[in-house]
């Protein structure tokens, strides 16, 4: 029920706001653990940082920050700042320019100047086996990462209310 009430919030203001009259929709923040499950082309394990602050006009201000940690298929740190969202079939999606470097924080030889614009798709909210995300760079050839929380929050706040969603 909870989950109605916030993709309602959501679509109301966003449908409220003139183009001389935007404002914060919403707040998403997480950060913690993840395991990439069954459906991850890449797998291991991941740290993650999420905060985005959502606007009525589809523009957003946040970092992404995700690091598959030594052992992982592909060790590294994918990270940016989030500069737009939208929501489709009840699902957030976060997008922006993003780099990648190496777990020593070296940028990646040959690409790690490279911008690639990626997208990061909010599933479920909530905390460790609940919360699911998953990171889409078309570079790379799609998704790359689908990650369940081990461990942390990924949660949003609307209209003063906060909602996990779990």
């Amino acid at each position: 029920m909870a989950a109605i009430f916030v993709i309602a919030a959501l679509l109301g203001s966003s449908q409220q706001a003139s183009a001389n009259s935007v404002h914060l929709v919403a707040t998403i923040n997480g950060s913690g653990r993840a395991i990439m499950d069954a459906a991850s082309p890449l797998k291991g394990t991941t740290t993650y940082f999420i905060h985005a602050r959502l606007y009525s006009d589809g523009t957003a201000i946040g970092r992404f920050d995700c690091v598959d940690l030594a052992g992982s298929t592909f060790e590294g740190d994918f990270f940016g700042p989030i500069t737009s969202w939208k929501m489709v079939n009840g699902e957030i999606t976060l997008s922006g320019p993003g780099q990648l470097r190496a777990l020593n924080g070296d940028l990646v030889p040959g690409i790690g100047t490279t911008v690639f614009p990626y997208t990061v798709t909010i599933q479920r909210f909530g905390g460790k086996e609940i919360g699911h995300w998953t990171l889409d760079v078309p570079f790379f050839g799609g998704v790359v990462c689908s990650e369940l929380l081990t461990s942390g929050r990924l949660v949003m706040a609307t209209a003063g209310r906060r909602e996990e969603l779990d």
